[in-house]
């Protein structure tokens, strides 16, 4: 909502619209807890603030820089989804590093965008990062638990859903001709 609100302050924006999580379709690599925020620009002809797209994506990114934990980046719709769907990355560019240490791969990512961007045009790299991320860790009360007639089950089950989510029914349509 933060987001959306610096977005629209821009008088150049004629619509911002959130997508939130995991489509259906296994195909998009976005994970349940990233949004994605299309914004629907005005004619150019109506744009004040700059003339230039790339400039405008520069000074929305700038006044959302003020959201601590969140990465934001400008691109096309159809463009961010080929990129994910080829690499899983919606990055034009992207540097993957794998190994079995995840410390020595903490160590590796910064060096890797030092280089990057060292490279003339390059953009700033945005290093994924591996360690050092919020997590929860629940501490059952097993005693409490119980005393309230319920199991770890059900529980873990309700805590999946409540970060994952969960199908909450099915909907059959039926052949009109049959009827």
């Amino acid at each position: 909502m933060q987001a959306s609100r610096i977005i629209k302050s821009f008088p150049e924006v004629e619509m911002v619209v959130g997508k939130t999580g995991s489509a259906e379709v296994p195909t998009d690599p976005m994970p349940p807890e990233a949004s994605d925020l299309i914004i629907k620009l005005k004619p150019k002809s109506q744009w004040t603030t700059t003339k230039d797209y790339t400039k405008l994506s520069e000074m929305m990114i700038e006044k959302l820089e003020v959201i601590p934990g969140v990465f934001f980046e400008a691109s096309q719709p159809i463009q961010m989804r080929f990129n994910e769907l080829m690499t899983g990355v919606r990055q034009d560019v992207a540097i993957k590093i794998f190994g079995e240490n995840i410390d020595t791969l903490a160590i590796l990512a910064p060096q890797v965008a030092r280089i990057v961007q060292s490279v003339k045009g390059a953009t700033e790299p945005q290093v994924e990062r591996t360690t050092g991320l919020p997590q929860i860790t629940i501490q059952y009360d097993r005693a409490k638990i119980a005393g309230y007639g319920l199991n770890i089950e059900d529980i873990n089950h309700t805590i999946s859903t409540a970060f994952a989510g969960e199908a909450a029914g099915v909907i059959l349509k039926m052949n009109e001709s049959l009827i």
